[in-house]
Parts: C-alpha cells; sequence; structure tokens
C-alpha cells in the first residue's frame, strides 16, 4: 500500500532512493505503457512489464523481489517471466561481491544481437515467397497473387536497404567510440 502523497516511499529496485507516491504511479503508468507495447513483439503481459520496468530502472539492475514487490505479482509469475526472458537473450543478471541475490538487467547486448538476427530472416522470407508467387502463377486469384507480390517487394526493398542502414550506424558507432 502506498503512503499519502506528502510522505516519500521507498521504491524497492531503484537503490534506496526515495521517491514521492506521484512519481511511483507515473513509473507504474510508464512500465504499464511500454509493456503494452512489448506485447506486440510476442512476450506475455507480465514478460513485457517486467522487461519494461527494467528498461527503466535506476540503476538499471534490480534485484528478484524488488521487481515482484514493484509489479505485485506471485513469485513463480515473476521467476517464469524472467527465465523466458532470460532465454531469448533480453535479460542476464549480475551478482555483487558479498551479496548472494541476483540482479537482472536488460541484456542490451544480446537484445541487439537478436534484433539484427531478425533481420537475417529477410532473405529466406524472400525465397519462401518467390516460390509461393511461382506456385500462385496459375492461380485464379489475381488480387490475392498482386497483395502477396507487394509484402514481396517490400522486403525485397528490405532486403537491399538493410545492409547500407547497418554499415551506415556501425560507422557512426566507431566514431562515438572514438
Amino acid at each position: 500500500m502506498l503512503p499519502n502523497k506528502s510522505e516519500p516511499i521507498e521504491l524497492a529496485g531503484f537503490e534506496l532512493r526515495k521517491y514521492p507516491q506521484q512519481m511511483v504511479k507515473n513509473i507504474k503508468t510508464r512500465v504499464e505503457e511500454i509493456g503494452i507495447f512489448f506485447e506486440t513483439t510476442g512476450l506475455t503481459p507480465m514478460e513485457a512489464r517486467v522487461f519494461s520496468l527494467l528498461l527503466l530502472a535506476d540503476p538499471p539492475a534490480m534485484e528478484f523481489f524488488a521487481i515482484q514487490e514493484f509489479l505485485g505479482a506471485s513469485k513463480s509469475t515473476i521467476s517464469n517471466a524472467l527465465k523466458r526472458l532470460m532465454n531469448e537473450g533480453r535479460v542476464d543478471y549480475i551478482t555483487k561481491p558479498g551479496d548472494r541475490k541476483r540482479y537482472f538487467r536488460v541484456s542490451s547486448q544480446k537484445w541487439l544481437q537478436q534484433i539484427q538476427e531478425g533481420f537475417a530472416t529477410i532473405t529466406p522470407f524472400v525465397a519462401t515467397m518467390n516460390k509461393v508467387l511461382k506456385l500462385r502463377e496459375q492461380t485464379d486469384s489475381p488480387k490475392f497473387n498482386k497483395d502477396l507480390r507487394h509484402i514481396q517487394d517490400y522486403f525485397l526493398h528490405l532486403e537491399r536497404e538493410l545492409p547500407r542502414i547497418r554499415e551506415k550506424w556501425e560507422r557512426q558507432q566507431q566514431q562515438e567510440s572514438q
């Protein structure tokens, strides 16, 4: 239960910083909003909320019970969400010397790699669409075939442009790191 508005509360997982109740409410609202987006990427509602909370955490790592307390969910629900997020490579954990707790955080490098690997499926998708369209040549569905070609054209465009975009991004990253 949150204290009254004038009383600061301790926000678990945010390194014992003191936040007024309104700010906690705002963070919970933001976790919910961002979570709704991540549900569209294939995460369950709880996985999306855990991931969103970890994206917003300051410092960017939270221990298990802090996540559970903040989201108000059962141990098993949080545990299952964290296991799946770790299996997908979106989340990992760190430990601190002298502390037996695990602190969960977004694994930004693995997450980026996962996104990049998703882009790698574009070429096989285009090849599959070529087969589909070839097999559909003799069908009596010209509008549907045209719609499929439109989808294929979109992915052909991505296939051509993404390598250039990635190269440009990598050059920018190198320049910024110097």
